[in-house]
């Protein structure tokens, strides 16, 4: 279950603010300096203004007047709005480079842990997941943030599989590795989260675990088929073991098929019904001899 970083770009330390809210304050201290440079408010009004007159005169083809030069004046952005405009402006730059930055930092994160075999954890791994963690509120608490879904279950999955204890000889397996058999075996990875990582890190046959929905929307786990690690001389694989496997149906002999079929046959023939023959009785008549 491999990750992309979301942007690659290179960006100074220095331009990155650690929060929000120093965001904020860095942005209000660039606006601010910009009034002492070239990029002065003020003249930046004033140039806008020279040239809403400039364009006048050239589609009128003659000098406004006065009046005229009085109500371009106030349709001009006055230079209170350019400095509001200019601060939301420098504000947004830098909330999107800490916001870049810290998924960026959190999904290299969750790559290292993801690759680390799980007999190597030790006290900084779980400083480190904290830490992940923290990251991720920070982008959760304000209108508009990333959806951080894929990362909250990742980072559930791999804290439970370091915080598992384990057989032996199932050390060397990184948390990615055991996400990637899972899923292999037809388990989603929105269910990573709730499977029983200490059993099948155990080499115990281990139920696997699915989400369903009740018909009053009630969320709760429901038994899957079952899982267990091997480790053998061609390294540690996942078997799948089913809980309802499918019956063996006996195919039937052909000779005693074809026997019975036969005798049936037999049997079906109907038997000709026997002709009743119907005997006359002759009439013989008494002779009376005198």
């Amino acid at each position: 279950m491999h990750m992309e970083l979301i942007n690659n770009t290179f960006i100074p330390e220095k331009e990155i603010p650690r929060s929000r809210r120093a965001a904020g304050r860095k942005a209000f201290l660039q606006t601010f300096r910009n009034l002492f440079t070239s990029r002065n408010h003020f003249r930046r009004f004033m140039d806008t203004y020279r040239f809403n007159t400039i364009r006048w005169s050239a589609s009128n083809l003659h000098e406004p007047s006065w009046g005229k030069r009085i109500g371009l004046f106030f349709r001009t952005k006055n230079p209170i709005a350019i400095l509001r405009d200019d601060y939301r402006s420098n504000r947004s730059n830098l909330l999107n480079k800490w916001e870049t930055s810290s998924l960026n930092r959190i999904q290299m994160e969750l790559v290292r842990m993801g690759s680390m075999p799980i007999q190597n954890k030790d006290r900084h791994t779980f400083k480190a997941l904290n830490s992940i963690e923290k990251k991720i509120k920070q982008l959760q608490e304000y209108e508009g943030c990333p959806d951080m879904s894929h990362e909250k279950q990742l980072l559930a999955t791999y804290k439970y599989i370091l915080s598992s204890p384990f057989d032996r000889k199932f050390g060397g397996l990184p948390p990615d590795e055991i996400c990637g058999m899972l899923q292999q075996n037809g388990l989603s990875e929105s269910n990573l989260p709730y499977q029983n990582y200490e059993g099948i890190l155990q080499g115990r046959e281990t139920v696997m675990y699915e989400l369903a929905t009740g018909k009053n929307g009630e969320k709760y786990l429901q038994p899957a088929d079952q899982v267990k690690l091997n480790a053998g001389m061609s390294g540690i694989s996942m078997d799948l073991i089913s809980r309802f496997p499918a019956k063996e149906i006996p195919l039937p002999n052909l000779t005693e098929s074809i026997q019975v079929s036969e005798k049936k046959e037999k049997l079906s023939i109907p038997k000709e019904p026997k002709k009743r023959v119907r005997k006359e009785k002759s009439k013989v008549k008494s002779v009376k001899i005198k």
